[in-house]
């Protein structure tokens, strides 16, 4: 077999135990927290000896921040915003936090370990509210666009952003603390956003 046949299915390997390591580093920070958590834990739930997790990772830190890294949710919501199409915008917006729901609900071991940890480590903390901000940020700019072409008017979409973005959190935790009997996830998010487009005030005409 040539060499670089080898080397390239050496680096293959090598980058498969990577990922099953943090696989498992995920599940056991989600099920322990990162205190109560042990690397011979992340080890054995791995499959794999200490010295090669060290190999990988110094120390349960650089873990911890190389788990979150790798599973964070901002490169599907970026992907999940894209540019505005055609589509009327209610059916478009709706559609955006119907996905991110369904997003949180694939991470939800990630955003345990946030609950978790959030209160207590810094570090975790700021990566979670970066993250929030960061997706933030690419709706607001999804709803720029919209402003722009005279679908929208114009207004604070920071705010906008955020409200879509915080509420669909919200009902997404509490769903997942009190089941989906609260509010289902589909008719919650359909008139919440019928909500933000129309307004809820009733003004009079002078």
């Amino acid at each position: 077999m040539p060499e670089t046949i080898k080397a390239d299915n050496r680096k293959m390997q090598a980058e498969k135990r990577r990922r099953e390591i943090l696989d498992a580093a995920l599940k056991i920070f989600a099920e322990q927290g990162y205190q109560g958590a042990t690397i011979s834990q992340i080890s054995e739930t791995a499959g794999t000896s200490l010295g090669l997790l060290y190999h990988y990772f110094p120390n349960k830190k650089a873990l911890m921040e190389a788990v979150i890294a790798e599973n964070s949710f901002l490169p599907m919501l970026k992907n999940i915003l894209g540019k505005p199409g055609n589509q009327n915008i209610q059916t478009v917006l709706t559609k955006l936090c119907l996905e991110f729901y369904r997003l949180l609900e694939n991470k939800k071991e990630l955003v345990s370990v946030f609950l978790r940890e959030g209160t207590s480590n810094p570090t975790v903390r700021q990566v979670w509210f970066g993250m929030l901000a960061q997706g933030a940020l690419s709706f607001k700019i999804f709803l720029d666009q919209y402003v722009e072409r005279g679908v929208l008017k114009a207004h604070s979409t920071d705010i906008s952003a955020r409200s879509l973005m915080s509420a669909t959190v919200m009902l997404y935790l509490t769903n997942e603390a009190f089941g989906e009997g609260f509010a289902k996830p589909a008719e919650f998010i359909t008139q919440m956003v019928a909500n933000q487009l129309s307004g809820i005030e009733i003004r009079q005409k002078e």
